[in-house]
Formats: structure tokens, sequence, C-alpha cells
């Protein structure tokens, strides 16, 4: 048991060696205090006599370094506690010794960096917590080596589109709009009708190393006609439209703009408009409380789509339009749809349908942003434009632009690198 206890304080010490400096924001606390007469120790065992746990109580409270072993003698887990809290450095072990998990604690939330291993010794997992949540894409990597994961599916290869989510919807699914949490294992999809009815939020999650199957997201109202789902730049919210308070609020039949946050699990929602002469369909964001609204109906009542560059604050009704976005192209009647904001809102991509008139197909155009204006739009030529309809879905780590193409057989999801977006093409 000695050898035991001097091997897990060894590989403890040796790995708080290797922290990053300030990881989780403690000041790690193996033991308590010798002597103090406010600490005891907790001491447990298998019913083979064999050590279950060993932990340290300060004034009642989980305090300092906290161990457990299995059955066989083999050690599990090594944690730190304060006052009932994990602040620390927690690692589990694989039965062989080998570390399984390392990663930090503070006020019994998972902060900071987070890796772990297979039992061969092979790197398993490598990502970053805030306060319980991913703060962006973790790497998966399989026992061989080899990379995996939605980090890896979505990801850009090469300076030219790959398609991606291949086959990822049943047969005559009509998927209107994808969007993705900041950490990429969740996505959100708006479905419906060629006509506009029957419009449902569905999801998918990352689960068990695969894709779950699709079901209704936590936060959508199946009673309601909602989408376009479109995930905040900072990925603590997903705005999306819907008409769940038509019910209570007859006189106004459209669509508002809504928002769930990510904290609550995708379940708390909160309203941002009420707008009975219009209707929102979406709203992306960028830092700085930048953002571009579509609408249904332009705000001066004329019966087209239209954008508008908004103001987004903190709270929810501090949500104001700062500028039309309907005449960057000088003279022009088509509709302006589909928007996605850079997360540093240095462009905008969106769709273009029926230019001058033409009767054409959603094309792809961007817009820079040029002090406090924007840049004349340049159309993306191909072949991030095709005969068929072509719509933007995300900026996903500010690297990798996703986007959609839809005709008679479907609709096919690619990603690319934003250089390539930004570099303008040749025309044909």
């Amino acid at each position: 048991m000695k050898q035991r206890y001097r091997s897990a304080a060894l590989a403890v010490t040796a790995l708080l060696i290797a922290a990053p400096a300030g990881a989780g924001g403690y000041d790690p606390a193996l033991t308590p205090v010798p002597g103090d007469p406010a600490v005891t120790t907790e001491i447990t065992q298998h019913e083979n006599g064999r050590l279950a746990k060993r932990a340290f109580r300060k004034n009642g409270k989980l305090d300092g370094l906290f161990q457990e072993w299995d059955a066989d003698g083999n050690l599990t887990l090594v944690a730190e506690w304060r006052e009932d809290k994990g602040e620390g450095v927690w690692m589990y072990f694989h039965p062989n010794g080998i570390v399984r998990e390392r990663s930090y604690v503070t006020r019994d939330l998972w902060h900071g960096p987070s890796e772990g291993w297979h039992a061969n010794g092979q790197k398993a997992f490598h990502g970053e917590f805030d306060l319980g949540m991913k703060r962006g894409p973790f790497r998966y990597w399989s026992e061989q080596g080899q990379a995996f994961g939605p980090a890896v599916e979505l990801a850009a290869q090469g300076p030219e589109p790959r398609i991606i989510l291949a086959g990822f919807f049943p047969q005559g699914f009509n998927a209107w709009d994808v969007t993705f949490s900041i950490d990429l294992e969740t996505m959100f999809v708006g479905t419906g009708d060629d006509d506009g009815e029957n419009r449902r939020i569905m999801m998918r999650q990352w689960r068990g190393n695969a894709w779950s199957a699709l079901e209704p997201a936590p936060f959508a109202d199946l009673a309601a006609a909602e989408g376009n789902p479109i995930s905040s730049h900072d990925g603590e919210y997903v705005y999306f439209s819907s008409d769940r308070h038509k019910a209570e609020e007859p006189e106004n039949p459209n669509r508002d703009l809504y928002r769930v946050s990510r904290r609550s699990g995708w379940k708390q929602v909160e309203r941002m408009t009420a707008t009975p002469a219009y209707g929102e369909v979406s709203l992306s964001t960028a830092a700085g409380g930048l953002g571009v609204m579509w609408t249904d109906r332009r705000l001066d009542g004329e019966a087209r789509i239209g954008l508008y560059e908004v103001a987004v604050g903190t709270d929810p009704l501090d949500f104001r339009v700062l500028r039309n976005l309907n005449e960057l192209q000088t003279g022009d009647s088509s509709g302006e749809a589909y928007p996605v904001l850079a997360p540093d809102g240095s462009f905008l991509l969106f769709s273009n349908y029926d230019l001058a008139g033409a009767g054409t197909q959603e094309d792809m155009y961007m817009t820079l942003r040029e002090g406090d204006g924007w840049s004349a739009p340049r159309a993306l030529g191909a072949p991030l434009s095709s005969p068929g309809n072509d719509t933007a879905v995300q900026v996903i780590g500010g690297h990798t632009v996703i986007f959609g193409q839809s005709d008679e057989q479907g609709t096919r999801f690619y990603a690319i690198p934003m250089p390539s977006v930004l570099k303008p093409r040749k025309q044909p």
C-alpha cells in the first residue's frame, strides 16, 4: 500500500509540474496542513480488504488530495478538492497505470485544458473547457492514431471545396438550414416543405464517437413554424425565428427572432423582437455587438425580403437596426438572403437571387467591412456558385467556410478554407 501511495503522489507531482501556468486559476493543495486539528482522514475499503478511497476533510468538507482504487488495487482517480468543490487537477487512470484523462477543475466545473490517452498510450482527445462548456472543437484520435470527429469531418482540406455530411440526411429530407455549436458537436437543422409548411428545428449530437439520429431540438416548439437556426459568433446562443407567440398575439402572425442559450442545455429561450408589420427570418452576429438580420418583408413595408445591419446588446431586447443593406447593389431589385457574418465582422456572405429581375437562382456574394460601411458586393464564382441555389452556412473557427448547394438532386454541403473565399476568382 505504501508503494501505491508513493507512486500516486509522484504521478500527481509530475503532472502538476507539467501543468500550464494558471490552468484553472488555483494553487494546488495536495494535502492539508500537517497537524491541523480541523483535518480528518477518510479511508474506505473494498470487500476484499483492498483500499478503495482515501480523502481528507477539513471542518467536515472535502479538502486536498482525493484518491480512488479499484478492487484489484489499481489507481483509478487522483483529484483535488477545496471546501467540498472540485478545484485542481483531476486524473483518471487505465488499469495498466496509463493516464486515461487529465483535466483541470475550478469551482466544481471543468475549466482549462483537458486531454486523454488510450490504454496503449496513444493520445485519445485534446481540448479546452470554459466553466464546464467546451471552449471550441475537441480533437479525437483512435488507438491507432487516426484523427476523427467533427473537427476533422468539417475541416477544409485543400484550397478547393470538399463535400461534407454526404448522405447525412434521409432520402427526401429537405434540410433548409444548418448550424453548428462552437465545439462542433451539436448540429441544428431547420427543416420543412418546399412551400414553407411544417418548419421544424431538429438536432443531431456527437455521442459515443458517432452522430446521433435526428430529433427535435430541446427548445423546439412543434406547434409553431420555426427555422433558420444560426449559432452566435461566440457560441453562447443559437438565434432562430418562430411564430410560437401567434396564439397569444393574433395581430402578429409573422415569425420573430428568439435565442436559446448553450449554458442552459439549449432549453432557455428568450424573445428578441416583436414586429407585426414584418417578420424576421434569421440573425448572424459578430464580435462587438454587430449583426445582420434577414427579414421576410422590408421595414418600409415593401413585400420583398431584405437585409439590415443591427446592433445586438447583452440584453435580448437591446436590439437596434443600424443600416439598410438592401441597396448594396445599387439599382438592383433582387432578393438578398442567407447572411453569414465572419466572427470578427470583417466580411459578410449572403445570397442573391433574381438579380436585375433576371429570374436567377441564389448565388453567393461577399462584401467587405470598410470603416462604418461595406464594400460593393462581389459575386463568388464557380465552384462556390453553381446552376442551383448556393447559400453560405457558417464560418467556423475563423478559417473554414461551410456552404450549401441545392438543386433537383437535393442539398449538398461543402467546406472550403476562408482564404479561398476571400481571394477573387477568375470568372469564366
